[in-house]
């Protein structure tokens, strides 16, 4: 993963020196010629390790070194200065600097110094990762909303929770069906147990048996090892099944009579193995049609459907969209770094306007390409992007709705190829707002000329009379 850096530093040529420096290295580089410039750009975008002067006009390096550890605790800082005391390099370190180095710079030192650095804030960040991992499984693990509608469903969860009996979750894609079968195995007598979910539209059709039951070595061909099947796996806990119309009529025959004698064969075992489950089973589709389809048996369904929990879309509750945002804004922000993304209250009702064909599900995904894109900024009419990106539903002619329009029929491998192409097109627009004046459109997107000029060349870009000849 490629490291990006901050360099603040009021003296231009030490900025480009460095930058260059770096970029020769393979780091992205961010420069700041301010403690303010550093301050506002860090609250729009994280970075692995800060190169900090000390005595710079306004806010010096150790109040900006106070302040950013007030944004970002752990971050790395390494103090810079020609000037420098003893007494000054002991306040850095006591403010929490990683390290100090005085100028003129030894850029052999300050490459292994910042390598050090970003390999620390690594380890760190694979740590926290872990402990956010786990807060965020939580965190999608619950029904967000205060609708009636959305409260009714928590409380006829905790209700049926209760009960040991099948349950059978509908709603379109995108409700939180997967997040109501969870809630109900927690709020159950089985929380202690596991909880196992199958997606029945990705297991192969002609190995569901060996998954749902396991099979013994040799039972038939590839079986090189032993394995134990889903029902196995989840003796004691909840079985949830996504998509359970997936399931072919033979395997829901099977796992029907599982239901009914609570064991399970391997296969190539005759020896039978208890499979004390509780079932849940979700589906997006209209039951009833698929009934009437014949692809669903009667039996099964009728055993599945002994309580029924139907999963409202977002229209429906569409008086919880400020909530969501609010909370799906700030997920965003505690999984990619920076401040979330804020609304105003007009684009809240255009969000509010719009259908949400993929339910919350779609709005989550809206949420995270509003921050990659504008981390920390505010929405506004002018500069929203739209929900959908296939349609012009909610147009506006601005730069950032353009690149992202623009952006939609871009092919990336990589979140790092796929900002790569959107900083293109950002920068190409904006070069075309401006008519090619270097000067007005670094002043309008806030970066530097000196930047300016090298993204121009790392991107290839060439004013359209120049392309001609």
């Amino acid at each position: 993963m490629t490291a990006r850096i901050m360099i603040v530093d009021d003296e231009e040529p030490i900025r480009d020196s460095l930058q260059g420096l770096f970029e020769d290295e393979g780091y992205l580089v961010v420069s700041a010629a301010s403690g303010e410039e550093a301050m506002a750009r860090l609250r729009k975008q994280s970075v692995d390790c800060v190169l900090l002067d000390i005595w710079m006009p306004g806010i010096d390096g150790l109040e900006t070194l106070s302040r950013i550890h007030q944004v970002d605790a752990n971050l790395p800082v390494i103090m810079m200065s020609g000037h420098a005391t003893i007494d000054t390099a002991v306040r850095a370190t006591r403010q929490g600097a990683f390290d100090f180095v005085e100028k003129p710079l030894s850029f052999d030192r300050l490459m292994i110094l910042c390598r050090n650095a970003v390999q620390k804030r690594r380890l760190e960040q694979e740590n926290s990762d872990l402990k956010r991992q786990e807060k965020d499984h939580h965190s999608r693990r619950e029904l967000i909303g205060q609708s009636a509608v959305i409260r009714e469903v928590k409380a006829l969860i905790k209700r049926v929770a209760l009960s040991d009996s099948p349950v059978l979750i509908v709603g379109e894609h995108g409700t939180g069906k997967a997040v109501a079968a969870t809630l109900l195995h927690e709020a159950s007598k089985r929380k202690d147990g596991p909880f196992v979910e199958v997606n029945t539209a990705s297991v192969i059709v002609n190995r569901m048996d060996s998954e749902l039951f396991g099979h013994e070595k040799g039972a038939f061909t590839g079986a090189l090892h032993p394995q134990r099947g889903r029902f196995e796996s989840a003796n004691g806990g909840t079985l949830f099944f996504d998509e359970v119309t997936e399931l072919s009529l033979s395997a829901q025959a099977k796992i029907l009579r599982v239901m009914q004698e609570r064991v399970v064969q391997r296969l190539g075992n005759p020896t039978p193995m208890p499979a004390n489950v509780r079932l849940i089973a979700a589906s997006s589709h209209d039951l009833e049609q698929v009934l009437r389809d014949g692809q669903l048996r009667e039996d099964f369904y009728y055993r599945l459907n002994v309580v029924s929990i139907r999963m409202p879309s977002l229209r429906e509750r569409i008086e919880d969209m400020p909530l969501l945002v609010e909370t799906l804004a700030a997920e965003q922000a505690n999984e990619l770094g920076g401040e979330p993304v804020r609304f105003s209250s007009e684009v809240l009702s255009e969000l509010m306007a719009y259908h949400w064909p993929g339910n919350v599900r779609e709005l989550r995904n809206y949420i995270e390409r509003c921050h990659i894109l504008m981390p920390g900024e505010e929405m506004t009419r002018e500069s929203m992007l739209p929900p959908d990106q296939s349609t012009t539903q909610i147009s506006h002619s601005t730069t950032a709705a353009k690149a992202s329009v623009a952006m939609s029929g871009v092919e990336a491998d990589s979140f790092h190829e796929a900002r790569e192409a959107f900083e293109r097109t950002y920068l190409l627009q904006s070069l075309e707002k401006h008519e090619w004046n270097i000067s007005r459109t670094a002043a309008d997107i806030g970066m530097e000329r000196s930047q300016l000029h090298r993204k121009i060349k790392a991107f290839g870009l060439v004013p359209p009379e120049k392309e001609s000849l």
